[in-house]
């Protein structure tokens, strides 16, 4: 595949042919990337996430759903495994402007809800997000206009707070399961991406699966 600007970036080139060759694949027809989910495509290689995830990602899309049919479909679960591992120092996020607040109050409820649930093992602990979502929540109520990069940062620090205790809540036997999951996963890419990818991968998967198990939404996804 050949788009306008990517003929002499021959690593975007191949990183988005490789995302357009497995939905191809996944959707059992031809299949060529709008302009829209290349330039997402694209995004994705400029944020740093690994194509690993990304194929993955579109893994759990179309396992949720038969009826995907662009990128743009993929895109949440692509994201939340990209949110799950080490932080990037760019990633995607949707313009301010489409950000409803309210949207953004809601996920903060949901899962300090579901954190106050949540028993982690001895010596570990859920104070440092819990606290967090409560100043994000104090700040949110009364700006009407919130500087959203700051607010963005917090989200993210919280979502990592939150991967850095979560599988501390699970038994070894149930840590094996997802892990053997996420074997699973990534086990049909092999070859086709570095085992070092496929290695960031599973542990990506493993983390949100453990918090997909307890109920825990990702809120640096808005």
């Amino acid at each position: 595949m050949t788009t306008p600007g990517s003929r002499f970036q021959p690593a975007v080139e191949e990183y988005v042919s490789a995302i357009e060759t497995h939905l191809r694949a996944r959707r059992g027809v031809e299949h060529i990337l709008t302009p829209r989910d290349f330039a997402l495509a694209r995004a994705w290689y400029e944020a740093g996430v690994p194509l690993a995830t990304v194929l993955v990602g579109m893994d759990r899309a179309f396992e949720q759903s038969a009826n995907v049919s662009s990128l743009t479909y993929c895109r949440r679960r692509v994201e939340e495994l990209a949110a799950a591992g080490p932080r990037p120092e760019i990633r995607p996020a949707p313009p301010v402007e489409t950000i409803p607040l309210s949207e953004v109050e809601s996920l903060l409820a949901s899962l300090l809800d579901q954190l106050e649930k949540v028993r982690p093992a001895r010596g570990l602990s859920f104070e440092p997000p819990l606290r967090k979502i409560r100043e994000v929540q104090d700040l949110l109520a009364v700006a009407a206009r919130p500087n959203w990069e700051y607010v963005r940062s917090k989200l993210r620090e919280i979502d990592d707070d939150v991967s850095a205790a979560v599988l501390s809540a699970f038994s070894a036997d149930q840590l094996e399961d997802f892990r053997a999951e996420a074997a699973r996963a990534i086990e049909r890419h092999r070859g086709r991406v570095d085992d070092a990818a496929l290695e960031d991968a599973k542990t990506r998967f493993t983390l949100q699966r453990a918090r997909e198990k307890l109920g825990l939404p990702r809120v640096s996804l808005v």
